[in-house]
């Protein structure tokens, strides 16, 4: 599985920076001049949320004091970083055969002389399942999101899916729907015969590959902080593309970056997130009926 951790490029690309500008004399900072990596918490202000993730801890935090700097970029990033999700595009998208299987049954014992009916009346439930094996795609810190929209085959056939499924970490890889079934019938049984009433459901699957890709376009900002006391070191507003433009380009990058990130007209940084799915859901009840006389010891009964 290969994903490109879009927090940590922003890491690497705040610590280049904040040793490059150590490098020269003129622009040192001594206070923090013997600072390591470790020492550091990197804050990074994204579009998708006011909180602000440290990639060291992986978890969300509430920065109590902002700077003055951070302050205004917290509160206008939402404007410089767009985050654009395309349509998601299916392939091999097929039916893999439809199996039925019984939901429910009843069966009902008529020992008299005359026809006799009874009321065959319930309601049962099926998942409709979506599961997902990503190949491929990104990582925001500790979040892996992805979108992708119910295919038009499946949509139209009514199987309880949602518009849109939502899968935020790695980990998920299944959604499921739930579908009421009901039945409200009368059962005629002839004089001393047993009918057996069941509820069968036709299940159907579909197999296939999906891709999406997202557009990222504007500017981030990264903060570097002093992890013992707070302190802000160095505050970065940059580009996203030139993050993205500064890995590929280096000698370091990894060919499993380069599967995933592509770069648009130097404008937006395009992220190909791919895999498989399968869907399966009930797509059809029937009642089925079977008549057989009856013998010595059957009763009356209902499972």
């Amino acid at each position: 599985m290969n994903h490109v951790d879009v927090d940590q490029l922003l890491e690497d690309y705040a610590w280049s920076h904040f040793k490059d500008i150590q490098s020269l004399r003129k622009t040192r900072l001594d206070d923090f001049k013997s600072l390591e990596r470790d020492d550091c918490e990197f804050i990074i202000f994204r579009s998708k949320s006011t909180k602000l993730e440290t990639h060291a801890s992986r978890r969300l935090l509430m920065v109590d004091v902002l700077t003055p700097y951070e302050t205004t970029h917290l509160q206008h990033n939402k404007k410089n970083l767009s985050w654009i999700n395309e349509e998601p595009q299916y392939t091999e998208f097929v039916p893999v055969g439809a199996k039925p299987y019984t939901l429910f049954k009843s069966i009902y014992t008529n020992n008299t002389n005359r026809p006799q009916e009874y009321s065959f009346k319930t309601e049962r439930t099926t998942e409709s399942l979506c599961s997902i094996a990503r190949e491929q795609g990104y990582t925001m810190g500790a979040e892996a999101e992805l979108t992708l929209k119910t295919p038009c085959e499946i949509a139209e056939l009514k199987a309880g899916f949602k518009h849109e499924m939502h899968f935020n970490t790695l980990n998920e890889n299944c959604q499921t729907e739930i579908l009421t079934w009901g039945v409200d019938s009368n059962v005629q049984v002839p004089p001393h015969y047993c009918t057996e009433a069941s509820i069968v459901i036709e299940e159907m699957n579909y197999k296939g590959a999906y891709s999406v890709v997202t557009k990222l376009s504007g500017t981030v900002v990264i903060s570097i902080r002093r992890r013992k006391d707070g302190a802000l070191v160095l505050p970065i507003r940059v580009n996203i593309v030139e993050v993205f433009l500064s890995h590929l380009e280096s000698p370091h990058c990894r060919k499993e970056v380069k599967q995933v990130v592509t770069i648009e007209q130097r404008k937006v940084v395009r992220l190909l997130s791919k895999g498989t799915c399968h869907f399966q859901f009930a797509m059809k009840q029937r009642i089925d009926l079977k008549e057989d006389p009856i013998t010595m010891g059957k009763e009356i009964m209902i499972d």
